[in-house]
């Protein structure tokens, strides 16, 4: 069986290194990606290979004029029942509060640790 493909979208190299680290040792297929449009087009990649991602993972605030809402907003009209987390350093911003109401299944505050990672995650393919 083939692992379940995750991809992450993150403007800083640090993290994007870390959560593709942490989600290999979970067992997950992962792509890291540092801006929106290399989102988009990996998103329409895998699904033309018949290689769907199970859940996307999006930072909120990104050094483009774009956030990772407005990312998810494209990614939702390819495919509307994409799991989607948004990972925020910003704890009193809106998105993080009421992750739903942007289109996302759930929220994870930076820095994350491999277990809250974990939990999230299986908590948003669980359903």
């Amino acid at each position: 069986m083939t692992p379940k493909k995750i991809l992450i979208l993150d403007d800083e190299d640090l993290i994007l290194e870390l959560a593709r680290e942490i989600l290999m040792i979970l067992g997950f297929d992962v792509v890291g990606v540092k801006s929106s449009q290399a989102a988009i087009a990996e998103f329409k990649k895998a699904i033309e290979q018949n290689e769907p991602f199970c859940l996307v993972l999006f930072d909120m605030t990104l050094a483009e004029d774009v956030s990772g809402a407005d990312v998810l907003k494209e990614i939702k009209k390819i495919d509307p029942n994409i799991k989607a987390i948004i990972s925020s350093g910003y704890t009193s911003d809106d998105i993080s509060e009421e992750p739903e109401k942007y289109g996302f299944d759930a929220a994870i505050p930076k820095p994350y640790s491999m277990n809250k990672l974990k939990e999230v995650i299986d908590k948003v393919l669980e359903n």
